[in-house]
């Protein structure tokens, strides 16, 4: 969810934090290339789709946690802030509050998203009906 989210919402889930927290980089944000496999019908033999831009950035934080994130694109603020929240989300003082307030938050704005895209896919559907002949 950390890499889908908005920057802007990351922010505000790590603004909190951000003078408590001091961190250490083991991979600065990079951007790069993947290629992305696809199936037909999510059955058939893997093929190659294309490339993708990704950012990734891995980070240190208090106990030697570790946060890592891989984001679409380019950004590596959003790479950077979805690290340090990955690593404050596996420390136990921290990860109620996340839970509780920042990736609430996020889950709800991914069910409006996917209720969004559900009801666009139904206005679009197309309905066959089999008429008898009247013989």
């Amino acid at each position: 969810m950390l890499a889908d989210a908005d920057v802007a919402d990351l922010k505000a889930g790590y603004a909190p934090f951000a003078e408590k927290i001091s961190y250490t980089w083991l991979v600065k944000p990079e951007t790069g290339m993947l290629m992305i496999q696809g199936r037909a019908d999510s059955t058939g033999a893997p093929f190659c789709l294309g490339e993708m831009t990704v950012t990734r950035c891995m980070v240190q934080v208090i106990d030697d946690i570790q946060g890592y994130a891989m984001v679409q694109g380019s950004d590596h603020e959003h790479a950077r802030l979805a690290a340090l929240l990955d690593a404050l989300l596996q420390m136990p003082d921290f990860h109620a509050k996340l839970a509780a307030t920042l990736m609430a938050v996020l889950k709800s704005r991914e069910q409006q998203r996917e209720q969004a895209m559900a009801k666009e896919i139904s206005d679009t559907t197309v309905e066959f009906f089999t008429l008898k002949r009247g013989e």
